[in-house]
C-alpha cells in the first residue's frame, strides 16, 4: 500500500534541497538557475506541505524568512525597521485574494466598498523594477550609512560603493535643491529603494567584459548586486548603477503618495505610479504597463501594488517574511515557439560544458533570438529534446533566452535526438560525470576554453601573487600567442610583455620583476595556483606543511595523502591523479627546472592548533584577511559560520549576528589586541624551563 505521508515528506525534502541551492546562487553567486515563478510556486507547494504536516515547519523554512545576500567582507547593520522581501501573485484571482485579505484584517479603516478618508483611491501602483533592494540612512541631512537587504534584520555596509551612485544623494542641499531649510529632515532619515542598471549600460559593461576576456554578468539585476559587494570602490565607479527611491519606512505622511512626493522634492528618483480602488483597476494597469515594458530603459518583472494608507499599513503589520499591505503582481514571461536548427557545446572556464541551441530566429521580448541556454544534459534529457523539433522560449530577463517546451506533435519523421558528447569539443580529451554532479566537465587544465581562468588564479593573491598581472593583459598574451601553459610564463622577456597593448616600458618592468620575484613564494603557493581539483587555500598548506617538499607529495600513496588534516578521500584522490598524469607531470619538471618553489618555507607555529576561529565584524586595524593568515599561520583554522565546534570568536565593531550565536553557546569572544598580545607572547623567546609553544616538523 502506498503511504502518502511518505511520498509528500520525500517531496518537501527535494523542493528544499531544490529552493535552497537555488537560493544560495541567487544570493550569494548572482546566478538564477530558475525562473522566479518556478521559484515561488515551489514556496507554495512547501507552505502546502507544511500545514499539511506541521512537523516540517521550522523557522529557518525558506518559507518563513527573506533570503540572505549576507557576506564576510562586510560590517554588519541592524536595521531599524526590518527590510522584508514583498510577496507575489501571478493571477487576478490570486490578487482578488490578497485585496480581500487585506479588508479583512482591518475592516475598521475603511478599507473595500467603504472609501477611505483620505480618498476613494487606496492602492497605489508601481513599476517592480528588476534591481536590489537598498536602506540609505541620513543624519541631519548627511549621508551616514548605506546597507543591503541582507536578511531582514540586519544588512552588510556599503556605503562607499553606493556613494559612487549618482542617484543616491550624499547630502540633502536645500539651497541645491531649492526649497526651504526647514524641508530638510533632521535627525535619523532613513530611505529605501532599488538599485539597478540600464538595458544599455549593461550591454555596454558586457561588451567591454567581453574585450578584456572577462566573465560576462547574465542579467542587469545580477550585474548590480555583484556591484555593490566589490572590494574595490575604484572598480564600482565603473559600474553605470542607478537608484530609484520608493520608501520611506519611519514616516511622519498619512500616505505612501506623500513620502513619494516628499522623496522627489528631496531630489530622490522615483518611479512613476498609478492609483486604483479595485482589483479591476489594478489588473487594467499591471496589464497596459506589462504590455509597454519593452520601450522601457530598465527591466521590469511586474507591478508593486501598495496600500496608500499608511496608517492601514501599520494596522495590517507583516509576516516574518513579507508586510500585509503590500503584494507584486509578477509578469508571464513571454513564449514564442521556433525550429531547433542544432546545437552547441560551450565549455566554460571550469571545464563546465554546456548545450546551447541555435534557433530559427523569431522575435521575443523585443528583440530577435536565435539562442537559447539547455542549463544541462539532465534537461536535455527532460525535454526529450530532438533536432528539428519545434521549442518553446523564453526570455526573462537572461542574457541568453531559455528552452521551456517541445511540441512533440510537430516532430520532424526521423528526427535524431540530442545527445551529449563523449569528448570535449575544444581539446577532444574524454568528458566525465562526476558524482552528484549534473554537468559533464573536461578535466584537462590546458583545454583552451580554461586557459585564461588558470593563469588568473595562478597569479591571483592567494596563489602565486603576481601583482599588475591581471585579467587584461593576460587574455592579451594568450591572444599573441605569448603564453600557452602555466611555464611560458616564466620565459617572458621584457620585450614580450612590451609589445603587448597599452604597456609601457616601467610597466612591463614591473610585470617581469613581479613574475620573477614569484619565484621566492612557498611550496603552498604553487600548490594551490596549479590548479588542482578540490584543492584550495587551506588543503595547499596542510598539504605543504605535512610533505615539506614537492617531491615528497609526488611521491605519496593516496592513502597517504588522505591521512592529511582536512584532505581525506576526495582531495587525496585528486591529488594523487593530478600527479601522476604525463600531461601535468611534464608541466611540474618544467616549473621545477625554472626555479619555482618546492619546498614549504613556512615555520609550523602549534599556537592555535586544533582550535577552530570565527571571524566576525570591523578589526580596528587589520582587515579579515590579514587576521585569518595570523590565525591560520599559527596552527588554527578559520571558518565562516559559528557552531558548536567553534573554539572562539575574534570579534571587531559591528559585529552581527555571529556574535549573538557565539553569545548564545556560551563560545569565548576575543578582541584584535588579544590575539596579537597571544601571538607575540609566543614570538618572544622562551624564559628558562618556559617551553617553546613554535615548532618544526
Amino acid at each position: 500500500m502506498i503511504d502518502q505521508k511518505e511520498i509528500d515528506f520525500s517531496r518537501y525534502f527535494e523542493l528544499k534541497k531544490q529552493l535552497e541551492e537555488a537560493s544560495r546562487l541567487y544570493y550569494k553567486d548572482g546566478i538564477s538557475p530558475m525562473s522566479d515563478q518556478d521559484f515561488d510556486f515551489g514556496l507554495k507547494e512547501m507552505e502546502k506541505l507544511e500545514k499539511t504536516y506541521p512537523e516540517l515547519a521550522s523557522k529557518a523554512s525558506l518559507t518563513k524568512k527573506v533570503g540572505s545576500d549576507l557576506t564576510n567582507d562586510f560590517a554588519k547593520v541592524t536595521h531599524a525597521v526590518p527590510m522584508l522581501s514583498i510577496a507575489n501573485v501571478y493571477s487576478a484571482e490570486e490578487m482578488a485574494e490578497f485585496v480581500k485579505a487585506a479588508e479583512d484584517a482591518a475592516p475598521e479603516s475603511g478599507l473595500g466598498p467603504r472609501a477611505s478618508s483620505l480618498g476613494p483611491h487606496i492602492w497605489i501602483c508601481e513599476r517592480k523594477i528588476d534591481g536590489v533592494s537598498l536602506s540609505v540612512i541620513y543624519e541631519n541631512g548627511r549621508l551616514k550609512q548605506a546597507v543591503t537587504r541582507g536578511d531582514g534584520t540586519q544588512g552588510d555596509d556599503v556605503t562607499l560603493n553606493a556613494l559612487t551612485i549618482a542617484d543616491i544623494p550624499e547630502t540633502l542641499d536645500a539651497k541645491k535643491l531649492k526649497i526651504d531649510p526647514g524641508e530638510i529632515p533632521q535627525g535619523i532619515f532613513e530611505v529605501r529603494g532599488e538599485v539597478y542598471m540600464e538595458r544599455e549600460a549593461f550591454e555596454r559593461l558586457n561588451e567591454q567584459f567581453i574585450l578584456e576576456g572577462k566573465k560576462i554578468f547574465q542579467n542587469p539585476r545580477n550585474t548590480v548586486s555583484g556591484s555593490l559587494k566589490l572590494k574595490s570602490v575604484a572598480e564600482c565607479k565603473t559600474r553605470p548603477m542607478r537608484f530609484f527611491a520608493y520608501h520611506i519606512p519611519q514616516s511622519g505622511n498619512k500616505t505612501h503618495e506623500e513620502n513619494l512626493l516628499q522623496l522627489k522634492k528631496l531630489g530622490f528618483h522615483t518611479n512613476d505610479y498609478w492609483k486604483a480602488d479595485t482589483v479591476d483597476e489594478i489588473m487594467k494597469i499591471s496589464e497596459d504597463i506589462g504590455a509597454s515594458r519593452d520601450s522601457l530603459p530598465f527591466e521590469i518583472d511586474g507591478m508593486v501594488v501598495k496600500l496608500n494608507d499608511l496608517a492601514m499599513q501599520r494596522e495590517l503589520g507583516a509576516t516574518s517574511k513579507s508586510p500585509r499591505w503590500a503584494i507584486a503582481y509578477k509578469f508571464k514571461a513571454e513564449r514564442a515557439y521556433t525550429p531547433l536548427l542544432s546545437v552547441e557545446f560551450q565549455v566554460g572556464r571550469t571545464g563546465a560544458v554546456t548545450p546551447v541551441a541555435n534557433l530559427a530566429p523569431v522575435r521575443l521580448a523585443g528583440t530577435t533570438v536565435k539562442r537559447a541556454t539547455l542549463h544541462n544534459f539532465d534537461e536535455v534529457a527532460r525535454l526529450d529534446l530532438h533536432f528539428g523539433d519545434t521549442v518553446g522560449v523564453e526570455k526573462g530577463g537572461e542574457i541568453i533566452p531559455k528552452i521551456t517546451d517541445v511540441k512533440k506533435e510537430l516532430r520532424p519523421a526521423g528526427a535524431l535526438p540530442v545527445t551529449a558528447p563523449a569528448n570535449c569539443p575544444e581539446c577532444g580529451e574524454p568528458l566525465t560525470h562526476v558524482d552528484g554532479e549534473v554537468i559533464l566537465r573536461c578535466e584537462n587544465l590546458h583545454c583552451k576554453a580554461q586557459v585564461q581562468c588558470l593563469f588568473e588564479h595562478f597569479v591571483s593573491r592567494e596563489a602565486m601573487n603576481i601583482e599588475n598581472l591581471g585579467p587584461a593583459l593576460i587574455a592579451s598574451l594568450i591572444a599573441t600567442g605569448k603564453i600557452k601553459r602555466i611555464p611560458d610564463l616564466y620565459r617572458l622577456t621584457i620585450e614580450d610583455l612590451e609589445s603587448q597593448e597599452r604597456m609601457a616600458k616601467k610597466s612591463a618592468k614591473n610585470v617581469f620583476d613581479a613574475i620573477a620575484a614569484s619565484k621566492e613564494r612557498s611550496l603552498e603557493n604553487l600548490l594551490h595556483g596549479l590548479g588542482i581539483r578540490f584543492v584550495g587555500r587551506t588543503s595547499a598548506r596542510n598539504l605543504a606543511k605535512h610533505f615539506r617538499t614537492l617531491e615528497a607529495i609526488r611521491t605519496a600513496t593516496v592513502e597517504d595523502l588522505q591521512n592529511v588534516n582536512d584532505v581525506g578521500e576526495r582531495i587525496g584522490k585528486s591529488v594523487y591523479e593530478f600527479f601522476h598524469t604525463p600531461l601535468y607531470t611534464n608541466e611540474i619538471d618544467e616549473l621545477v627546472a625554472l626555479g619555482l618553489p618546492t619546498e614549504f618555507k613556512g615555520v609550523v607555529k602549534t599556537l592555535f592548533q586544533g582550535q577552530t576561529a570565527v571571524i566576525t565584524g570591523t578589526l580596528p586595524n587589520m582587515d579579515r584577511d590579514q587576521a585569518r593568515k595570523l590565525i591560520e599561520e599559527n596552527g588554527g583554522k578559520v571558518s565562516g559560520s559559528v557552531s558548536k565546534k567553534t573554539s572562539w570568536i575574534l570579534a571587531g565593531e559591528a559585529a552581527g549576528s555571529k556574535l549573538t550565536k557565539a553569545n548564545e553557546l556560551g563560545i569565548p569572544v576575543h578582541d584584535e589586541a588579544w590575539l596579537l598580545e597571544q601571538i607575540n607572547n609566543t614570538e618572544r623567546p622562551a624564559a628558562s624551563g618556559e617551553p617553546e609553544q613554535t615548532s618544526l616538523f
